[in-house]
């Protein structure tokens, strides 16, 4: 091969021929040296770690979950034995002070009465029932309760009460006498020789007059008129005096 031949190989085929045996040989080398640091790796993971000697990382993988643990403390479960009987027992209530003990208050008395004179009924409240009043001639309601009895008949404060109103002579009604106990008051008509005036304060069964006429009922026989009244309206006086 001349000179001017083998120039031209050089620029022909010589030149890849030359770039691949570069190549080649770069290739040859890393392989050298990544098998070469593999050999080592492998024989610093085989050896035996000395005293002071630092752990690598891929040295402190973690246990699996199921590894056995020794020495592990355990906390003691709750005794189930039965408890002292003064312990299992509840604490006692304690004694309540004079200041907290309930105090009973007595039931509130329901005022009593009786009726003002002993006798038979005659004419019966009517409430809004109109009757015949053979004195006057005329129908109209009958107010009370006609008791019957003798003149001079002793005329009885029917409970304790204060006296409201005090009428000598009435021309309709008589001697009247009006009572109250702050509840019911009471109207006693037809009485004579009266022996209490407004203001006073009389006991149950104290004699507060005679029994005499009642003008507007004369055609009956003698008898006391008695009428009631609460909170303001009339009421039948047998419910109190039966």
């Amino acid at each position: 091969m001349n000179q001017h031949q083998s120039r031209s190989f050089w620029k022909g085929k010589g030149f890849y021929l030359a770039l691949t045996l570069v190549v080649a040989g770069a290739a040859m080398a890393s392989f050298l040296a990544i098998n070469s640091m593999m050999n080592k790796l492998q024989t610093e993971s085989t050896t035996p770690q000395l005293d002071g000697e630092e752990t690598t990382s891929w040295d402190t993988a973690q246990k699996p979950v199921d590894t056995k643990e020794e020495n592990v403390p355990v906390t003691p479960a709750p005794s189930s034995a039965p408890q002292s009987t003064a312990a299992s027992q509840p604490p006692a209530s304690p004694v309540p002070s004079e200041s907290t003990v309930p105090v009973e208050q007595p039931a509130p008395q329901t005022p009593s009465y009786v009726s003002p004179m002993s006798g038979k009924a005659l004419q019966a409240f009517s409430g809004d029932e109109l009757v015949y009043n053979e004195t006057l001639k005329d129908w109209r309601t009958h107010n009370g309760l006609d008791i019957a009895g003798g003149e001079n008949t002793g005329i009885h404060a029917p409970m304790n009460a204060t006296v409201q109103k005090v009428t000598a002579d009435d021309p309709r009604w008589g001697g009247v006498v009006e009572l109250s106990d702050g509840s019911v008051t009471v109207r006693l008509c037809g009485l004579k020789e009266l022996r209490v005036k407004e203001g006073d304060t009389v006991e149950q069964g104290k004699t507060i007059a005679q029994l005499a006429e009642v003008p507007c009922e004369s055609a009956l026989a003698g008898h006391l008129h008695v009428e009631c009244e609460k909170d303001g309206k009339l009421v039948d006086p047998a419910s109190y005096f039966g």
